[in-house]
Parts: structure tokens; sequence; C-alpha cells
């Protein structure tokens, strides 16, 4: 092994001088094997489904302890990579070098740097995989249909059954259900179950045009008893239909039972993110938010409208009415069977859950299963007094319970790692952190130590100019905002013009250790260049937009030249900067052929 090391190091040294000094093989072959390691281990991470159950798993590499080992490997790394480069620098000691060569030199850097500390990468595509193929996509398809087919019957909240939840037929769809006491004429039909009454409405609408609705909703008082607060309002594009409570229903001859029912649930359990049901119509729907003095007029109902309850409702319902104690057993039995796949914790049977829901005909919820196992030191009656509703559930809670929430994290973490995007996600910030580590290791290889220094105490003597000149203008200028900001730029831009060109056009008339700053502050300042420039122009851009006389009404939208590409402008910083020092060292050898004095 150490012959081969020695024969490859003297191929390079006669071939290929810059990658034998950056020792660029060796550092990419040693960042490929410890990516290779990291993917294993990110592989594994996941391989016990418990960790699942946790909120936001997608963040692992963050959460047990990963991102600390990575960064002390990575450091490890570069430093020892440091200490063998920095045995041979042949600009620093006058050998011949080219303008493509000190460039290469820099470029490898970026790339080394990149390679380095990027186990984060491997990482987490390693968990990707281990998700990709444990659970593919048409097994967690068919559980999630599943869950969400088995969720009616997770008993857990009264509120889950009561009649205001039910949206199919069409016709429950269609009403609007009134549950606030003070709302509800008893005059009129009604429905009444532990203390909490129901009354349902027809709704009348009435579409109005957008600027007719602002003047509608500008009122905040109900001084004019005529104005009727409309339940819901909905936008379309050039119209808003607002909707208003219009005669009673009475809804007994449709319903089975006024008690909490299985025909009631209309909740999804888990939506997947490949659900294609748009919920289109009813989505847009907005209660009316207005704050009146008069409450009487201020009502409301927290159900929400949506296609996907109504469907939901439906299926629900169908299940219930083919009344077939098998076929609910099977389905029981099919969830809990993925339940103990996941390890999602419970202490239910198939046999016990559909003893516990199996009330033919009515399908009334008589018994509730808890979220968590009972705690025997814990109980309600003795801390509060509970209301009818609560007095009901808590008469009929058991001790048998399923953490359902569970199984929902798992869902939503299985999907939120297939979905992520590892690389666009950290893309910017490794690019950066490499690009401005490998300047301030090409600064130093360049132009030493000393203008290396002298180069940050100078940064930080501009960063102090900077802001006592704003700090006086805003003394100053007290009524004038814009010209602070723009003097503020406009001096920024100058001087930056200024410590660019001396090293570009007057290397030979100014003293070596000036240039020398000028050189380093050039080479990791241009990005910063760059964007002063963008930004000064998009704020000419945004001030003109103001001005303009259809401001207000464009809805306050001003595109900039920072509206052209968004985020995609740090690619075009990135390599600006890369193309600019590709000519800039040209301009470096030329400072190091200068004299001392």
């Amino acid at each position: 092994m150490k012959k081969f090391i020695h024969k490859t190091n003297q191929y390079l040294l006669e071939r290929y001088p810059t990658i034998w000094n950056t020792r660029l093989v060796w550092m990419l072959l040693s960042a490929f094997l410890l990516h290779l390691l990291f993917f294993v281990v990110g592989f594994l991470t996941l391989t016990n489904p418990e960790i699942l159950h946790e909120h936001n798993v997608k963040d692992v590499f963050f959460k047990n302890g990963a991102v600390y080992f990575t960064t002390m490997v990575s450091i490890l790394l570069l430093v020892g990579w440091l200490i063998y480069m920095f045995k041979n620098n042949g600009f620093k000691n006058f050998y011949p070098t080219s303008n493509l060569k000190l460039y290469g030199q820099f470029i490898s850097y970026i790339i080394i740097i990149y390679s380095c500390s990027t186990f984060f990468l491997s990482y987490n595509f390693g968990v990707k995989s281990y998700i990709a193929f444990k659970y593919p996509d048409a097994q967690i398809s068919k559980e999630i249909g599943i869950a969400n087919d088995v969720a009616m019957f997770f008993s857990e909240n009264v509120n889950d059954y009561t009649i205001n939840r039910r949206n199919y037929p069409q016709l429950f769809f269609d009403l609007y259900c009134e549950t606030t006491a003070d709302f509800i004429d008893e005059r009129l039909p009604f429905e009444e179950f532990a203390g909490e009454k129901y009354q349902f409405f027809n709704l009348s609408t009435k579409e109005i045009s957008i600027d007719e609705y602002q003047v509608y909703n500008s009122y905040n008082t109900i001084e004019d008893t005529t104005l009727i607060t409309p339940i819901y309002t909905k936008e379309l594009d050039s119209t808003v239909v607002l909707y208003f409570k219009d005669s009673v229903v009475n809804i007994k001859p449709y319903l089975k039972t006024i008690n909490p029912s299985y025909y009631n649930a209309s909740s999804t359990f888990y939506i997947a993110k490949n659900d294609t049901l748009i919920d289109h119509h009813f989505k847009d729907y907005t209660y009316n938010s207005n704050v009146y003095i008069d409450y009487e007029y201020n009502s409301y109902d927290d159900r929400v409208f949506t296609l996907r309850d109504f469907y939901r409702n439906k299926k629900n319902a169908e299940l219930l009415d083919r009344n077939d104690k098998a076929e609910i057993t099977t389905l029981i039995d099919d969830f809990l069977k993925i339940s103990d796949t996941y390890k999602i914790p419970h202490n239910l049977t198939a046999k016990k859950w559909t003893d516990l829901v199996y009330h033919p005909d009515t399908f009334e919820v008589k018994h509730f299963i808890r979220t968590e196992p009972k705690d025997p030191y814990f109980n309600s009656e003795f801390i509060y007094e509970q209301t009818k509703l609560e007095q009901f559930y808590s008469e009929r809670v058991t001790p048998l319970f399923y953490q359902n929430a569970a199984l929902k994290n798992t869902f939503e973490n299985i999907e939120d790692i297939k979905a992520s995007t590892p690389f666009a996600d950290s893309i910017h910030f490794f690019m950066w952190f490499a690009f401005f580590f490998s300047c301030i290791i090409f600064m130093f290889r360049t132009t030493g130590l000393k203008p290396l220094l002298f180069s940050v105490i100078t940064v930080g003597i501009i960063a102090l100019i900077i802001a006592l000149l704003g700090t006086v203008l805003s003394y100053v200028l007290t009524s004038i905002e814009d010209t602070i900001s723009y003097t503020l730029l406009y001096f920024s831009l100058i001087l930056s013009t200024i410590i660019l060109a001396i090293p570009i056009l007057y290397s030979d008339r100014i003293r070596k250790i000036i240039v020398g700053i000028c050189v380093n502050i050039s080479i990791i300042g241009f990005p910063l260049y760059l964007l002063l420039i963008i930004g000064t122009i998009a704020t000419h851009q945004e001030d003109a937009c103001r001005e303009r006389k259809d401001y207000y009404q464009s809805g306050y939208q001003c595109d900039t030249i920072f509206d052209w590409f968004d985020v995609n402008w740090s690619f075009v910083f990135f390599f600006g900067a890369l193309l600019f020092l590709f000519f800039f060292t040209n301009s470096i050898k030329k400072w190091k052929a200068l004299s001392e004095g």
C-alpha cells in the first residue's frame, strides 16, 4: 500500500503538480469512503419503526447527535489536509506558475472542502433510501386507506360523532347547523343532546362585486339593524358570494338517532401527499370575521365544509349500511396488523374493538377509547365539575387505548422523508461555506499571513465607518430616509469599486502591503460586490414603482431585479465570483512580483 501511494504521488507530481500539491486525489478518496460510511449509518437509523412515532423525524440528523459527529470528522479531515498541504507552497516561494494552475488550486480547495463538509447529504440520502426501500408508495397508500376507513371507530371524542358533524346524505352537507344556544330559536324545530342544542338552517346566497363587498364589510357595528351578517363568504374572481341563514329545517325524519353515532363521523384521519381530491368548491369558504358590538348577530359554526368530509362520511355510512360484522372485524384486524408493524402502542384486539363499536341499525357510540394508557392516579371527576357532554364521555370511557397520534406521525414522517430534498435544501449553505473557506486558504497561500490579518482589520474599520456614517446621517437628515439609504449604498459601492480597482489598475503605484489588502478583500468580497450592485438597482426599481399612480391599485406589488431569479441569484453570484477569480489571478501574480519597497 505504501509503495502504491508513493508511485501515485510521483505520477501526480510529475504530470499534475497542482493536484499533487492540493492532495486532491487522496482527499476525495477519503471523503468518498466517509460518505459511504455515513450513507450506511443513515440507512440503518430508522430500522426501529418506533422512531417514526416522534414528530418531524426528517430532521433526525440534528436530533440524534449525528450533526456533531460529522462536524468533528469534517474538522479533523480538513485540519489534517491543511497541515500536509502547507508543507509545499510553490507560489509563495516564487516558483513559476500559470494563471490556470493558480486558479486550479482555488477550484481544488472548493471541491475538497465541499466533499469533506457534506456528510449531512450522505446520511440523509441513506435515510431516504431506507424509507423508500422499506415502505414502497403502493404499500403506504394502501395502509393510509385502511387507517382512514377504520378512523371512524377510534371513538375518542364525543364531539366527533354529534349530529352537527354529519355531511351525508347531501341534505346534511347543504344545511348549516347552529350550535350556539343564544342563536337557536326554540320556537322552531331543534334537537338536543346532553345539554347541547342543534338547529339546522337552509342557506340563501347573494352575489355582489368585490367593491360592494368591501363597502359591505366596512360596517364594524350593527347600528343599522337592517344589515344582516353572512354566515360564510366565498371569494370568486370578481365577485363575492355571501351565505345567510334562511329557514329552519326539521331534520328529525332523517335521523336514526340524536345520540352520538358513527354515522356522523366525517373527518379524515390522514391526507396523503399524493391525494388528488381538490376541495375547490367549498375550500374557499371563510367565516365572517367582523367583530360586532351586538353579540346576537355574530353567529358562527366550527364545522369545516369540504368535499373530502362529504365523501368520507358517505364511505363510512356505506360501510355501516352493509351491517356486516365480519367485514368490520376484518378491516379492524388489518389495521391492527399495520399498527403492530409500526409498533404503535395499544391494547386492542379485533374482537374487542368490533364488540365495542358494533351496534346495528343506529351504530351509536356507546363506549370510548383512550389515546393514552389509563392513569390509575388521575380522576377528572375530582378536579372540576363536568358538563353533561363530558359526563357522557367519562361514564363510557374504557381502559382500552390506541395512540393514533403515533400512527399519524409515522405516515407523515415517511411521506416527508420521501419528499425531502437534502441536496436542494442545503446546496446554498455548503456551496458558500466551501467558497469562503477556500478564499481564506487561497488568500493565505498567495498573500501570506500578514496581509490576511491586515485585511480583516481593514474590513472591520470600513464596516465601522459605514455604521458611523449612517448614524451621523440619521441625525442630520432626520426626515429624508431615502437619502440616507442611497448615500450609504453609493458610498459602499464607490469604496468597493476603488478597492477592486487598486490591484487591477494601480498595483505598481501603491505600497505592496496596501495592494495585498485590496487583493484579499477583492478575492473574498466580489460576491458581496455583485450583491451590492443588484441591491442598488432593486432599490431604485422599488422607489420608482412606489411613485407610480397605479401603485395602490396594483396591490402594492413591485417586481424588482431580485424577482428575476429569486433564490437562484445565489448561483449567479457564485459562478460570477468564480469567473472573476479566473481573470483576477493575473492581478495576484502581478502583486506577487512587486518589490517589498
